[in-house]
């Protein structure tokens, strides 16, 4: 028997974690492998939030893309090990499509598990996985109300606060070290400083930035700059916007810049609102769509000043169109990115280029024809792949029927029914997810 073995590791949260720590879960399964004589050869982990797009996530049961399960299970594809040892089954999938998407893989490649406080039956855990997912829709629904109530009252909810408060118990208190440096951006700002001169200045002080709960790739990015100023109403009024389930609310709190302020930087940032109607139009036709050396697509602007020798800023004669680097940050520029160039040189470039496949129509045409094969070949297995689907599940269908017929003629016992039954049930649910995912 082969005895490589790799353990998972998962806690969705703090609450959760007080529970079963991460250390309590490996150490379960480190003795059932050493009860077992396994050989642990990996230990992959889900125990902190991880960035999906925009957001950062919680590694819950229910969802499918949790970095150290997708590592886990592109592993198994590969024969890194033979065995996957959890604490216990919710461990791995708390909702079916988790459910589906191990139990493909363990099934495909013939993978045992072995909980430490379950025992794992593949025939049952779809069953298992629904009443999972029923239980965590009536605790997400639990929460909701209760965190609704709470905000109704005027009380704070966990989340990040904004920068110059923090929480304290249900109340948002001033942090006075921060709201000096809000006061400080908004005073800069009124004076006219530019956010990257303002980015500049931060650092220099030393100014201090939030908690992170993943290491900060830029010290005082551009938009933490920005997101202070857009909040100058909550930092006047003194409150705080909260949503929860498409409902706002408004928790009060002590304001750290004064009326007189905010009335002067509304006017200064109504006063620096550009309108469309005042520019010259351009069309950019390779704006956002070519790369600089920094990995970024290239933006396009109209340019209406300029810097003479002495470094002084003076209008133009004629306006003129311009392609940029949208990296604002100078550390992360690369050596290679000319960071701007005008608008007509690098269409021209880009047209050349087009003009020399656009003269060559036998290449045109051999690319569309190679094209045009591979949309058959692909419509073709598609087609194939669907027809097989159908036909399994159509199988599958009679299969359940004579089995509970068999039942009821008593040649079959009700326990060997139910467990018949379970495993074909996961089997139409692997159909209908391969057959979805076809499109």
């Amino acid at each position: 028997m082969n005895n490589r073995a790799v353990i998972y590791v998962r806690t969705s949260s703090e609450h959760q974690g007080e529970k079963s720590s991460p250390a309590e879960q490996e150490a379960d399964c480190r003795q059932l492998a050493a009860e077992k004589g396994l050989v642990v050869v990996n230990v992959y982990r889900d125990i902190e939030k991880y960035r999906v797009r925009t957001k950062l996530v919680e590694p819950s049961g229910t969802r499918s893309d949790r970095p150290g399960l997708l590592a886990m299970l592109h592993d198994a594809a590969h024969d890194q090990f033979d065995i996957i040892l959890a604490w216990r089954e919710d461990r791995l999938y708390r909702g079916m499509r988790s459910m589906l998407l191990v139990l493909e893989t363990i099934q495909e490649h013939r993978i045992s598990v072995m909980l430490a406080r379950e025992t794992f039956d593949p025939k049952i855990a779809p069953l298992r996985a629904w009443v999972a997912q029923m239980e965590l829709d009536g605790m997400k629904e639990r929460m909701t109300m209760g965190v609704k109530a709470r905000l109704k009252a005027g009380k704070e909810n966990t989340g990040q606060d904004r920068y110059g408060y923090q929480r304290v118990g249900d109340e948002i208190v001033i942090v006075e070290e921060e709201a000096r440096w809000v006061r400080r951006i908004f005073q800069w700002y009124l004076e006219g400083c530019r956010l990257m001169e303002i980015r500049d200045r931060l650092i220099a002080y030393n100014a201090p930035q939030k908690g992170s709960s993943i290491p900060r790739r830029i010290q005082w990015a551009r938009s933490s700059i920005q997101a202070i100023l857009i909040a100058a109403k909550e930092y006047a009024f003194g409150i705080k916007i909260q949503s929860r389930k498409g409902e706002k609310f408004e928790i009060p709190v002590e304001p750290i810049i004064d009326m007189v302020t905010y009335e002067l930087f509304v006017q200064m940032r109504a006063s620096k609102r550009t309108h469309p109607a005042n520019h010259v139009e351009f069309d950019y036709l390779i704006g956002g769509v070519l790369y600089c050396p920094c990995g970024l697509k290239w933006g396009a602007r109209t340019q209406r000043t300029r810097k003479n020798k002495d470094g002084v800023v003076r209008e133009r004669k004629s306006i003129v169109g311009i392609y940029y680097c949208t990296q604002n940050h100078l550390d992360l520029v690369s050596p290679e990115c000319p960071r701007h160039t005008g608008a007509k040189k690098a269409e021209a470039q880009v047209w050349e280029k087009v003009c020399e496949v656009v003269d060559n129509p036998e290449y045109l045409f051999a690319q569309a024809h190679q094209l045009v094969e591979e949309l058959r070949a692909s419509a073709a297995n598609i087609h194939e792949e669907r027809v097989r689907i159908e036909k399994e599940m159509e199988a599958l269908a009679n299969e359940r029927q004579s089995l509970i017929t068999w039942a009821r003629q008593g040649k079959i016992t009700a326990t060997d029914m139910e467990n018949q039954l379970g495993a074909m049930t996961m089997q139409e649910l692997s159909l209908k997810h391969e057959l979805s995912s076809l499109g």
